[in-house]
């Protein structure tokens, strides 16, 4: 649980630096879109794309909680 900790710390300043553009999907979406299906038009919009990608994988496979993603007003999993 220490890395999902970890994670969770890089995927909240992450949260911090996007979720105020609406042009963002949620997580699971986006992490589909580019990690599955391979559209990379994401890194125009998120530069560091691949960087979430690594703390967001992490972030599962240590067990974390997607729910955990809520700061404040906005939340992870609906706005990015």
């Amino acid at each position: 649980m220490e890395n999902a900790n970890e994670s969770l710390e890089s995927l909240l300043e992450f949260e911090k630096k996007y979720c105020n553009s609406s042009k963002l999907a949620n997580s699971q979406m986006m992490y589909w879109y580019y990690k599955i299906l391979g559209d990379k038009s994401w890194k125009t919009l998120i530069p560091d794309i691949d960087s979430w990608v690594y703390h967001y994988e992490r972030f599962l496979d240590s067990g974390g909680d997607p729910y955990q993603l809520k700061q404040g007003d906005s939340f992870l999993g609906r706005y990015f």
